[in-house]
């Protein structure tokens, strides 16, 4: 049986396809249409990397993977992740991260009765600024602000609170970052990452050499809480080399070859072809939200 891919045009998966077809495997790009239930293709094994996109997508590769196609990732998981969700199961798993508040979204309904509008004020006693502002569902670096006063946290606050969902946090000063790429929720690879000129930097890790191993076992421990076969989660080291996930909402990380070091992009192609090909030759099937034995 084939290999699906729903993906774009991007230099990433023309990689990883070419690599598959190398070992033998017939891979092919989808295009989905209507369906008629029960819905059947002869596909043993999906990569996602569009249904973000689309909510047709999404619920279709919700629906093959109901009828035993196993997705990359799997689609029940990423359908309730958000960034609130990650720091949520971080408290629970005793993974640090910075502190953060989720404000409510203003409803053009009158919710009142139900949700309350934030006193600003008492939010920003808890914080030094800067602070971080950003959507509790945003993907790279959309709406991320950096805010420097309680002035502009306000106005900015009054300007997006009907548009989003979105979470205060602390600002980490940061020595270094990494974003740790996980596949198969057991193998890592870290690539520094500089934010402030959004660069991919080649990097010996001595930086975090003592707190590299920890750093890593959070990541599994956090991709296998998440159920994602591939992730990036980033990480933020200060100058106490205290380390905090700062993002881990990254199911489709953004591969391009041109920006990150040859090095590290091969690898990433290499190990995600092999996590790929293992779901392939063991049988997976996703994890199900339902009480339902396949």
């Amino acid at each position: 049986m084939k290999i699906g891919i729903l993906a774009d045009e991007e230099q990433f998966m023309a990689d990883v396809s070419n690599m598959l077809r190398n070992k033998g495997y017939q891979v092919e790009y989808m295009k989905l249409k209507y369906q008629k239930f029960p819905i059947t293709v002869d596909y043993k094994l999906i990569i996602d990397r569009f249904s973000l996109y689309d909510n047709f997508i999404r619920e279709s590769v919700k629906m093959l993977s109901l009828n035993g196609v196993y997705i990359v990732n799997n689609p029940f998981a990423n359908t309730c992740d958000n960034k609130a969700v990650e720091f949520a199961l971080c408290q629970k798993m005793k993974i640090p991260y910075p502190k953060t508040f989720i404000l409510p979204q203003e409803n053009n309904q009158d919710i009142s009765d139900q949700v309350e509008m934030p006193n600003l004020d008492e939010i920003i006693g808890e914080f030094q600024f800067p602070v971080v502002m950003k959507p509790y569902n945003g993907y790279a670096w959309t709406d991320v602000i950096v805010v420097q006063s309680a002035d502009e946290l306000r106005r900015l606050y009054d300007e997006l609170k009907k548009v989003n969902i979105f979470m205060l946090q602390e600002f980490i000063k940061h020595k270094v970052m990494y974003r740790v790429y996980c596949f198969g929720q057991k193998e890592t690879l870290f690539v520094r990452y500089e934010p402030s000129t959004r660069k991919y930097l080649v990097d010996d890790y001595s930086a975090i050499q003592w707190i590299k191993q920890k750093i890593e076992e959070c990541t599994i421990k956090l991709n296998r809480a998440l159920d994602y076969d591939f992730n990036a989660i980033e990480w933020m080291i200060d100058e106490n080399d205290n380390f905090y996930v700062v993002d881990a909402f990254n199911e489709t990380p953004e591969l391009l070859p041109e920006s990150i070091p040859k090095a590290y992009y091969d690898q990433i192609v290499e190990k995600f072809t092999a996590m790929v090909e293992q779901r392939y030759k063991d049988g997976s099937r996703n994890k199900l939200p339902f009480n339902y034995v396949q």
